[in-house]
């Protein structure tokens, strides 16, 4: 399987997903230190909702489409911010754009400039990686034609000691990705376990996910916080149920603002037709290790 993420982009993982990256790196600029944030799987920093892949599929309909005719005033901070990069990205690019997560993380450079914030992206697909670097380059954010198992591995600790490393993997081969996966976060922490980790993972397989979560709890990683928004019940096949995120190491509460933002965002991003899913399956922040 050659996954592109052309015929997903701005689609309700993604928005879900980008928001919390926002929040992240919001809670982490908090404190007057420097830090670095690395992009694992760079993808493509900028995708086009008007390419034939996305009018193909449609999913942004139910995403970012979605959450533009939404009234966000009393929205959280963070997705107000994120509403924000929207209109700025389209206004510097073109009203289709809809941008990656290395874009989001530049975007956070460019609007803190003194914050002492380092960013960087890897991407090791050549066609990915050339598109990312034209893209971006005039951006303050590093680009890099580089494998994540080797990458990370190489760049922490970072100098600036405070860190996050964000990974959003194709999930090509589900079972064996997660697998591989909690062994590439375990080295990771083992080598800097002051790093703050933020994985994405679909949730389509709930015997993988479930598998998944028995496997993180068997690792000495402390501090383990989970959070699902899911769009499907989870016993439907539906081909994307939801859409999760597992954070090793989140700043002081990050548990209670994600809480607010997946209820917010989930009956702005419910499916017409979809089964009625109860409040505690539609969301769910919930610590795996530790608090």
């Amino acid at each position: 399987m050659n996954y592109k993420h052309a015929y997903h982009a701005g689609n309700f993982a993604d928005v879900v997903k980008h928001i919390l990256l926002v929040q992240l790196l919001n809670q982490m600029g908090q404190k007057n230190k420097p830090f670095y944030v690395l992009d694992a799987y760079g993808g493509r920093g900028l995708y086009s909702l008007g390419s034939e892949e996305a009018r193909k599929t449609g999913e942004a309909k139910g995403g970012i489409q979605a959450l533009v005719k939404a009234d966000v005033e009393k929205a959280p901070a963070a997705i107000k911010d994120y509403m924000e990069g929207i209109n700025q990205a389209r206004f510097t690019y073109d009203k289709k754009v809809y941008p990656g997560s290395p874009w989001w993380i530049a975007h956070h450079v460019e609007k803190n400039p003194d914050a002492g914030l380092r960013g960087e992206a890897f991407e090791a697909k050549a066609s990915e990686y050339d598109a990312l670097n034209y893209q971006l380059h005039k951006l303050p954010i590093g680009i890099h034609h580089r494998n994540a198992f080797e990458g990370i591995a190489a760049v922490i600790p970072p100098k600036e000691k405070r860190g996050l490393i964000f990974l959003d993997p194709p999930y090509e081969q589900e079972h064996k990705d997660f697998t591989r996966l909690i062994d590439l976060l375990v080295h990771s922490y083992n080598k800097w376990p002051q790093g703050t980790y933020a994985l994405w993972f679909p949730i389509k397989n709930i015997d993988a996910v479930e598998l998944f979560y028995k496997k993180l709890k068997r690792t000495e990683m402390r501090r383990q916080l989970v959070c699902e928004l899911n769009i499907y019940p989870k016993d439907i096949a539906v081909g994307l149920n939801g859409t999760g995120l597992l954070v090793i190491n989140p700043p002081w509460q990050f548990d209670n603002q994600a809480r607010e933002i997946l209820r917010f965002l989930q009956p702005v991003l419910k499916v017409a037709d979809a089964p009625d899913l109860t409040p505690d399956s539609a969301t769910t922040v919930r610590w795996l290790v530790g608090e």
